[in-house]
């Protein structure tokens, strides 16, 4: 008796290690970088589309700020004197030059930061379909594969990071 169980639990740990050295289904690695190519578009493209909305509205605020801060001494052509008394109208056109231009540095680090995620998506699309063909190896090949995609991946994102970092720097000085 004893015999025969070891020999029956012999017999499926076999199968069992059989199974998890099997070759993957091509086909249903290739239905899933399908799917992460699809998904990985689709982020792309909301981020993009994030993107296009952020500089539309940004345009829209630094003209809104420009038409808020323009009066008839404004825009006559004076420069601003740093001597001006307040209420006069060079003082009114100092302020004014120093609301549009805080306006666009806003409207900056919001165009930097959108871009980031642009950047960022783009990053994490290519990552999930390097992963989804990793899945079509086995053993190292599939470690080393998922190993090369990650490093791609961090790289990826911080490039985009040193990119936005600059990006925000330049609008501060």
């Amino acid at each position: 008796m004893k015999g025969q169980l070891l020999v029956i639990f012999s017999a499926a740990a076999a199968l069992n290690l059989a199974g998890c050295t099997q070759a993957p289904d091509q086909a249903q690695v290739q239905k899933d970088v399908e799917k992460a190519q699809a998904e990985g578009q689709k982020k792309v493209a909301d981020a993009r589309a994030n993107l296009e909305k952020v500089v539309a509205e940004n345009r829209k605020d630094v003209v809104e700020t420009r038409v808020d801060n323009s009066s008839p001494a404004t825009t006559t052509g004076t420069t601003p004197s740093t001597t001006a008394e307040p209420g006069s109208p060079a003082n009114d056109a100092a302020n004014a030059t120093k609301n549009v231009a805080e306006a666009q540095q806003k409207a900056a680090k919001k165009t930097a930061d959108a871009q980031y995620d642009v950047d960022k998506a783009s990053a994490e699309a290519k990552f999930d379909v390097a992963v989804a063909r990793c899945k079509g190896q086995t053993g190292d090949a599939a470690k080393s594969c998922k190993d090369s995609a990650k490093s791609t991946y961090d790289s990826e994102i911080n490039q985009a990071k040193a990119k936005n970092n600059s990006a925000n720097q330049n609008q501060r000085g």
